[in-house]
């Protein structure tokens, strides 16, 4: 009984998928919040279940701009061992947690 309602529901799901209206809307308005008005208004009129809004308007492309690649040159440093500070190993006096054991 379950798997003829599973795909009694699967088949009726396609079926409505396969018969749904597609339309196509061209607008010159390439604004998003335009377009999406005027696919909410397609949809609502002809009841489509796939509606496609396209901008038709010229799309202007800019000129390709050549940028040179900057040029870097190597650096080469001496290592001076100078100003390496010495530091103890021990930040502070070591006290031992016991009187009998030695530290």
């Amino acid at each position: 009984m379950k798997k003829a309602l599973l795909l009694s529901s699967v088949i009726a799901m396609v079926a409505t998928a396969a018969n749904a209206d597609y339309r196509t809307v061209y607008t010159n308005n390439c604004d998003p919040q335009a377009m999406h008005a005027l696919l909410e208004r397609e949809a609502n009129a002809h009841r489509a279940v796939i509606t496609e809004v396209i901008c038709t308007a010229a799309r202007t492309t800019a000129e390709p701009v050549m940028v040179s690649e900057p040029v870097y040159e190597p650096v080469y440093f001496e290592p001076s061992y100078e100003y390496i500070p010495v530091v103890d190993c021990v930040p502070g006096p070591i006290a031992c947690p016991c009187s009998t054991c030695a530290c």
